[in-house]
């Protein structure tokens, strides 16, 4: 991926070029970047993190304080104060949230946009999901005073990881809604299709949590095959055979 994004502050006189990303594993892909001042002269490299894109990423209305998510090595929000370049460091589970800065807080969620995918039943092909589904629930935000926030100097920074070790971990996830009333066609057998895909474990594991007898003593029988280690996208008949209901 050539091309450079930036990421401006309110004042203009500093800039964040994201560049360089590579597919680290499928579909995901991550990135250095670079703080700049208003010449294009580089201030900052930030190595050896990487960003995971330039979307993720918040400056304060001050242009005093931004914010980047990163993965891979160490998965969470590095904020950095400028022009110190001092530095503290939030550690997310799942650093794929929405961010902003609101006065002297730091916010971390989930975007109504982000709750929406999660609960919409339409498929890539346009049709609508033929396997239970569930509706998941927006969490309160993570809020952050930065006054709180333990800042580094940036000769640290390399050492990072060994840093933040002892720091509390934030797994921010969906809260589950419970199953959606399902109106479909349970698994007459171990081949049946939904959504044009003949049965895979996923869907069978759908059925099974939804309460479904039969796809519970299929889901059962594949967990005591392979020890509870199976591929949930492998076809439920590849492990078990053509079984009917």
């Amino acid at each position: 991926m050539q091309h450079v994004d930036y990421v401006v502050s309110p004042d203009k006189k500093f800039k964040i070029a994201f560049s360089h990303f590579q597919e680290i594993r499928m579909a995901t892909y991550e990135g250095l970047f670079t703080l700049l001042d208003d010449n294009e002269s580089i201030i900052e490299k930030f190595e050896p993190l990487t960003a995971i894109n330039s979307r993720l990423c918040s400056w304060t209305d001050t242009s005093t304080y931004f914010a980047v998510a990163t993965g891979h090595s160490l998965s969470g929000f590095l904020i950095e104060r400028v022009p110190q370049l001092d530095f503290s460091f939030i550690k997310v589970a799942n650093p794929y949230l929405d961010i902003s800065f609101h006065s002297d807080k730091f916010v971390i969620g989930y975007s109504d946009e982000q709750v929406a995918l999660t609960n919409s039943t339409q498929t890539i092909g346009g049709g609508v999901l033929e396997i239970p589904t569930k509706t998941m629930i927006k969490p309160n935000d993570l809020t952050f005073d930065l006054s709180g926030l333990t800042f580094y100097p940036r000769r640290n920074l390399n050492d990072l990881i060994n840093l933040v070790k002892p720091n509390k971990e934030y797994n921010l996830q969906l809260i589950d809604g419970g199953y959606n009333e399902f109106k479909g066609v349970f698994p007459q057998n171990t081949k049946s299709v939904y959504n044009t895909r003949q049965l895979e474990i996923y869907q069978l594991e759908a059925f099974a949590e939804y309460g479904d007898k039969k796809s519970k003593e299929w889901l059962e029988m594949i967990k005591q095959k392979t020890g509870n280690n199976y591929n949930r996208w492998t076809k439920v008949s590849d492990y078990i055979g053509f079984l009917k209901r």
